[in-house]
């Protein structure tokens, strides 16, 4: 059928094109491109012979060479490859690839040179020995850091590796005899019988027809060895179709058919391509981590990553694996599945003890489903891996483009896929030369790229309309409207002027100019690919990097070049003979195409204008309901309730709909919603109050890594803290505590007990047991906030917390400085403001300067009594007494060099004092008592009383003794009455 298409100028530029083609003008006309009959009849009548460079181009056929499909987020798919090989019945090769399985002859040559000119790294016709020397071999290998790559658990040696595979193919089960299969469903009674009457068929096939045509009941397929019908593969295959056409079909399925014997598996091959922009390092990684999988199974592998040669595009980089499924060990000169061992009773049969079994979750469901479905999803999975490997990297190096590890389909691209080329046509139509694979890539290829171009022009076409459509829509709903609404019609009928004036240039142009880029592409696709070949095989010739075979046909490559280049430079020539047309009307593409984008932004606000409703009635309420669900909402959400301030004299719940207020303020449901909502105010007033107190006590942060511990009720003061944080009472509470809590955050309250222990009676808890980690208690805050009746002013207290905190806290040091003692707070981030601020006050400063003269303090609690312990350890063991007073000072002789410093430099520390004492009255029997060191949970009463808070606590034998006291009536001589 003629397909009829008006073409615009920009059209007959492309009909030029497509006539320096060999494509039928009618398909291109419908988006389809196929190669005329004429030429491709002549590939297909062409006997194969000859090298590439001895056989002619034809460069007036596209090639199937284009850009990969991108998605709209930056994925692409790539080449990944999984090949069998197993052993057949004279011992040579059957590999399995996607296309079918393929027969090797026996004995297939381990050499690769037969594949050096191939444009793709993808090997599959080689015995397994000799992929091994082909996928390892220098000049393909890449090199990282001046190493080949190549990874194996096989040997390191290439020799050692070519004879692992060679025994692995021996050993491998050799396979029976090819056969015939006769399946008698598929075909009548009737037709079995002519099959049995059939001279020139041989006897035994007639002999199963002959059953197949009388036995009564049920039947099941019969096979027939090729060794009783005395032919080989190739008769087979002849006889097979020759008893088929007797026989008929039923329903597309062949009655007979030729069944190969399948051999042990020898080899299994995977190829893989890393992506474009991945370095040399990402590729290691992505390849030892494939190998790493392989290892962790036990599979036996070599893997190789190849660079790109002048064979092939500088991008070209991928990885090929060889693995096996048996794992295996040397032994001595041989592999443990080599040695046998004779059968005892049996003549001349061996057993392989040695041998390991074979690994079955490779290749078998353990759960017990299909092999073939199994396999598959292996593979998939193996892909998927090698993506997310090579992704990995990829962001690594901030690649954005990444590997998606499905099919084009999945991606949203309608392309149907290409089908290999193979190792004898890849170099061919890489050079121009014409084979039938290649003219069937660029047929499907070139179509859809065709179709893709016009269904987005179409689709921008659609969007015009859409516009139009909706802006005079627009345009009659103002004409209908308010003065106002008129006064936008002259706008709208402006941007439909502009629109229409826009739209007729791109109604014209738009689509012929996405065919004439594709058409141009299509003509330039196969002369491009030729020679950037042949460039690159004579920058190899000239670099002497090309093997002897290139070297002798360089004439022939620099003629090819020449033949590419001169059909370019007719297709240079038709573009430049429409150059002016084609530059005026691409010229007012893009002006009208930014046109419309302008109007597109223009008519938004035109068009989106939201309609005017007429007012509807308000449903009716019903107020008890909604006060019900209002206070579940208070109770479940923590909703404060403010209790009458000044001239409000109801409780209030901020931030209520205006149902909810409605609700509230109703005559009949007011005084109970008063009552409800003052019983919710005491109950949040008692949780602010215990939330401030614990606040107060110990601080937000050691609420929160509590609550992360797994505390219940540090979690539930949290939850409280954020729903009552601004609430006047919370605020009120927050403050009285925490000046309370000053006075006594260093050594105990009134009634002789640790603070903590005052917190826990006043919260009505006990003291926190030993299964759960303790609550810490809170750093003293460098800036307390002001409270009404606050015992002292806000900078006295901060100073007066400094002072005490130069005593507490082991984190806080006073060093020297330049200019003299310096608090370094370091390791005590909360305190470097009031360091900085306050440290010339004179409280601080003499705090300081005692600070500094007691350098036990630098050590918390559990410290110091470790330290205490371990030094009247030493000098209880030792043989002799190492302690000698002179005057009023110890010396101690110990060889613990840490512990006899620590003698001297602790010196004024009441508690060294109290042990050096008692150590000398026990070694010299003079007094009964003994100093007990205090251990770190444990609450002492009396002068050396440590609190259960840990690190954080201070005794008063800790502290100077003239300090601590200075500081309490410090604090205390200026109380007002409290």
């Amino acid at each position: 059928m003629s397909i009829q298409r008006p073409l615009g100028p920009i059209g007959h530029c492309s009909a030029r094109l497509r006539r320096a083609l060999a494509i039928e003008e009618e398909e291109a006309l419908g988006r389809a491109v196929r190669v005329r009959k004429d030429v491709r009849d002549q590939v297909k009548d062409r006997k194969a012979g000859g090298n590439r460079w001895s056989r002619s181009p034809n460069f007036a056929v596209p090639g199937a060479f284009h850009e990969r499909f991108v998605s709209a987020g930056g994925k692409v798919t790539f080449h990944f490859e999984f090949q069998a090989i197993s052993k057949t019945n004279d011992g040579g090769c059957r590999i399995t690839t996607p296309e079918g399985s393929k027969r090797l002859a026996v004995g297939a040559p381990a050499a690769h040179d037969a594949y050096i000119d191939r444009p793709e790294a993808v090997e599959v016709t080689i015995s397994p020995d000799g992929f091994d020397r082909y996928a390892v071999r220098p000049s393909a290998t890449e090199a990282i850091d001046g190493d080949r790559a190549v990874f194996s658990n096989i040997s390191h040696d290439p020799q050692e590796r070519q004879a692992y595979w060679r025994a692995v193919h021996r050993h491998e089960r050799t396979p029976g005899a090819d056969r015939l299969t006769l399946v008698p469903e598929r075909a009548s009674r009737a037709a079995w019988r002519v099959l049995a009457d059939a001279q020139d068929v041989p006897c035994a096939v007639r002999d199963v027809a002959a059953k197949f045509a009388n036995d009564r009941g049920k039947r099941r397929p019969r096979t027939v060895p090729l060794d009783e019908l005395a032919i080989n593969r190739v008769a087979a295959r002849k006889l097979a179709k020759t008893l088929a056409s007797i026989l008929g079909t039923t329903k597309g399925k062949l009655p007979v058919r030729l069944s190969e014997a399948r051999g042990g598996r020898s080899q299994y091959r995977l190829t893989a391509e890393f992506p474009d922009g991945l370095d040399a390092a990402g590729r290691r990684a992505v390849t030892e981590a494939m190998c790493a999988e392989l290892e962790e199974i036990g599979m036996m592998y070599v893997a190789a990553i190849h660079a790109p040669d002048h064979h092939n595009d500088r991008r070209n980089h991928h990885l090929h694996v060889a693995c096996h499924d048996r794992p295996a060990r040397r032994m001595g000169d041989r592999w443990d599945f080599e040695i046998a061992e004779p059968v005892e009773g049996q003549h001349e049969r061996v057993r392989y003890p040695y041998a390991q079994k074979k690994i079955a979750e490779w290749s078998r469901d353990s759960d017990g489903g299909n092999y073939r479905a199994y396999g598959t999803a292996s593979i998939a999975d193996m892909r998927r891996f090698f993506a997310e490997r090579c992704n990995e990297e990829l962001d690594r190096l901030g690649v954005t483009r990444q590997l998606h590890p499905g099919d084009l389909r999945s991606l949203g691209c309608e392309r149907q896929a290409q089908k290999p080329l193979g190792t004898r046509a890849a170099p061919l139509d890489a050079v121009g030369v014409l084979t039938s694979r290649g003219i069937e890539n660029a047929e499907i290829l070139w179509s859809a790229l065709l179709r893709e171009a016009w269904i987005a022009a179409e689709k921008r076409a659609k969007a015009r309309a859409d516009l139009r459509r909706r802006l005079l829509e627009a345009e009659r709903l103002c004409a209908e409207g308010s003065v106002i609404d008129q006064a936008r019609t002259a706008s709208i009928r402006d941007l439909i002027a502009r629109f229409d004036a826009a739209s007729v240039v791109l109604q014209q142009h738009d689509a012929e100019c996405a065919e004439y880029d594709v058409t141009l592409a299509m003509a330039r696709a196969r002369p491009d690919k030729t020679i950037a070949v042949c460039r690159r095989m004579l920058e190899a010739i000239k670099g002497g990097t090309a093997d002897r075979a290139e070297q002798q046909a360089k004439g022939a490559i620099v003629a090819r070049a020449d033949q590419a280049e001169a059909f370019l430079a007719g297709i240079t020539a038709i573009e430049r003979d429409h150059a002016p047309v084609l530059t005026e009307h691409r010229t007012a593409v893009a002006k009208a195409q930014a046109a419309i984008d302008e109007i597109t932004s223009a008519a938004t606000a035109l068009i989106d204008r939201p309609e005017p409703r007429r007012a509807s009635k308000p449903a009716r309420l019903d107020a008890r309901s909604t006060l019900d669900a209002l206070f579940d909402r208070i109770m479940k959400d923590d909703i404060p309730v403010l209790p009458p301030e000044g001239p409000v004299t109801e409780y209030r719940v901020p931030g209520v709909t205006r149902a909810e207020f409605t609700a509230l303020t109703t005559p009949a449901l007011a005084e109970m919603a008063q009552r409800r909502l003052a019983a919710f105010a005491d109950l949040q007033a008692k949780r602010m109050i215990a939330a401030a107190t614990d606040v107060a006590s110990v601080g937000l942060d050691s609420l929160q890594r509590a609550a992360a511990g797994g505390d219940a009720s540090a979690a539930r003061t949290l939850k409280h803290v954020r729903a009552y944080g601004e609430h006047p009472v919370y605020r009120r509470v927050l403050a009285e505590k925490r000046s309370v809590e000053r006075v006594f955050a260093v050594g105990t309250s009134e009634t002789g007990r640790g603070w903590r222990d005052w917190v826990g009676g006043l919260l009505g808890r006990s003291p926190p047991i030993q299964s759960r980690p303790p609550i810490e208690p809170a750093q003293p805050h460098p800036m307390p906030e002001p409270a009404k009746d606050a015992v002292l002013s806000q900078r006295d207290e901060a100073v007066a917390a400094l002072a005490a905190a130069l005593f507490s806290e082991p984190a806080l040091r006073v060093v020297e400085g330049e200019h003299g003692l310096v608090i370094d707070a370091t390791h005590a981030p909360d305190w470097r403001f009031a360091a900085n601020a306050f440290a010339d006050e004179p409280a601080v400063a003499h705090a300081m300067r005692r600070r500094h003269a007691s350098p036990w303090l630098n050590n918390s609690v559990v410290e110091r009594n470790r330290l205490l312990a371990d030094l009247r350890a030493a000098l209880m063991s030792a043989a002799r007494s190492p302690l000698r007073k002179v005057g009023k000072e110890w010396e101690v002789d110990l060889a613990d060099e840490r512990l006899a410093t620590l003698v001297t430099a602790w010196r004024g520390y009441r508690r060294l004092e109290d042990l050096l004492a008692d150590v000398d009255r026990q070694r010299h029997g003079s007094g009964t008592d003994r100093y007990v060191v205090e251990e770190p949970t444990r609450a002492g009463v009396g002068d050396d009383v440590v609190s259960r808070a840990g690190d954080l606590a201070v005794s008063h034998s800790d502290m100077p003794s003239d300090d601590f006291a200075t500081v309490i009536t410090d604090w205390r001589g200026r109380d007002r009455g409290r």
